[in-house]
């Protein structure tokens, strides 16, 4: 058994250790060291959703003359009637696109609750107002996901 061994582990171990050693002579391992350069805003680049909504990507932009979405006070989320009645609480989640024309899109409902308290949430999505976030001076499309809860501690009713 320890022959055995021996006529494996031997060939494997020799071969590591030439090789280690001829790496080291000759370098093949040493590439050249990447040449560090300051990061500043003009050398960032990012890619930005279209507004179509389609998987589309623009061409990559620098931020030279770029802005981010600026989401103003949105309106708050009222209680429905039967919301209060059943005493729902939770937050429902949206996944909203801002569009570069100034208009939102809910994409998907992450997380909804009952008693129209969803509805709610989407009405609310759909009258936010914002400025679009900007890429060289162009308005762009942004999606992020929204959260708006619902506590019993402020029950606004519509």
């Amino acid at each position: 058994m320890i022959t055995n061994l021996l006529k494996r582990a031997l060939p494997f171990a020799l071969t590591l250790i030439v090789g280690t050693g001829l790496g080291s002579i000759f370098g093949f391992n040493s590439a050249p060291k990447p040449k560090k350069t300051p990061c500043n805003a003009a050398s960032l680049r990012s890619v930005y959703r279209s507004g179509t909504g389609g998987g589309e990507y623009r061409h990559r932009r620098s931020f030279d003359n770029s802005t981010p979405l600026d989401i103003h006070p949105a309106p708050q989320a009222l209680y429905t009637p039967e919301a209060l009645r059943n005493k729902t609480i939770g937050v429902v989640t949206l996944l909203v696109r801002f569009n570069a024309d100034g208009t939102t899109t809910v994409l998907k409902r992450l997380s909804t609750l009952p008693d129209g308290l969803t509805e709610e949430a989407v009405r609310v999505a759909e009258r936010t107002r914002f400025t679009p976030a900007t890429a060289n001076g162009e308005p762009v499309s942004v999606t992020r996901e929204m959260n708006y809860p619902f506590t019993l501690d402020d029950h606004t009713t519509r």
